[in-house]
């Protein structure tokens, strides 16, 4: 016998605000508030890391989650919520940062990497 898990996590298009019930799409259930809470914020996370990983500032990567993008809500009891607007605003320039840093880390891997590439050619 397959038990209906606790809580849904559906997406709606920004543009359908309010969502209509024939425009919600499934994307996962779980069994506890903070599963549902984890993958609410990770398909946030995966739709602004693609508009950042596309050469969107993160205004402009903002900009397209908000008016375009699949905007993930939680269904089941007892209710919890997360604002995914709220959440994208703030989480948008933490991750642009996070790809500062990672590009500052390839960057000073690749000069050490030179570096010792030319130590080796002295020897």
């Amino acid at each position: 016998m397959n038990m209906k898990k606790q809580y849904s996590v559906l997406t709606h298009e920004a543009n359908f605000t309010p969502p209509d019930l024939g425009s919600l799409l499934p994307v996962n259930e779980f069994d506890t508030a903070e599963e549902a809470i984890a993958c609410l914020k990770s398909t946030i996370d995966k739709q602004l890391m693609a508009s950042l990983n596309d050469g969107k500032t993160p205004k402009e990567a903002y900009d397209q989650f908000s008016l375009y993008g699949e905007v993930p809500i939680i269904d089941g009891e007892p209710r919890v919520y997360v604002q995914p607007y709220e959440y994208a605003k703030k989480r948008v320039k933490e991750l642009a940062y996070l790809k500062v840093i990672e590009k500052l880390d390839d960057h000073m891997y690749l000069k050490e990497q030179e570096e010792l590439m030319s130590r080796k050619k002295t020897d």
